[in-house]
């Protein structure tokens, strides 16, 4: 699982947020901080409707919190839709970036994702055998 910290420390640098000593948390990014988790919810909730997953799953509230993502998908595309979600009102043009490498990240993860296989239902009867009704 991936934390909201883990994906924020991510977003953080890519937007170039971090401080001298390298760390996402100061006093700079407070206001980032507090909507974090609220997006990533959004983020987690829009992911698990994508793929057709409709248990009920925890939201998360705080910065140690897990998110119910795997680690490659937490930490490739989640941090590019946390920067353009966080970044949306105060400067368009890096949001906007962020927002499109996200969805391509996203794509590509959906693609990869194994098919469901299920059997299909013979909807018309015994056509497709052989077998036709009289009209």
């Amino acid at each position: 699982m991936t934390t909201v910290e883990s994906v924020f420390n991510a977003a953080m640098g890519l937007m170039d947020e971090l401080d001298a000593s390298g760390e996402a948390r100061s006093a700079d990014t407070m206001e980032y901080e507090l909507r974090a988790p609220s997006i990533l919810n959004a983020l987690t909730a829009e992911l698990r409707t994508l793929t057709g997953e409709d248990g009920d799953w925890l939201p998360a509230e705080g910065m140690e919190d897990s998110l119910p993502v795997d680690s490659n998908y937490g930490l490739a595309a989640m941090p590019y839709g946390l920067a353009a979600n966080l970044l949306v009102d105060e400067n368009p043009a890096p949001a906007s970036f962020f927002q499109q490498r996200y969805e391509e990240l996203r794509a590509v993860y959906l693609a990869r994702r194994k098919a469901s296989i299920e059997d299909i239902e013979m909807l018309y009867g015994g056509v497709g055998q052989g077998e036709f009704a009289r009209w």
